[in-house]
């Protein structure tokens, strides 16, 4: 019966630890889609500046 008893209480850490695990899932997820974004942004930005050419600049002294 203790064996049963150990299994069970083994089932019940492996669960909080897996609701733990993906609740820290989730917060990453968050992250990296904030920073996919910026990513995107700034893709964008140095893409506009390609095709603008770049700025003038002033001529040598």
């Amino acid at each position: 019966m203790s064996g049963f008893k150990e299994m069970l209480l083994d089932v019940l850490r492996l669960t909080d630890e897996v609701k733990r695990m993906n609740k820290d899932i989730e917060r990453v997820e968050s992250i990296l889609l904030d920073v996919d974004k910026r990513v995107v942004r700034l893709e964008t930005l140095v893409e506009i500046a390609k095709a603008q050419g770049g700025q003038p600049r002033l001529p040598k002294k």
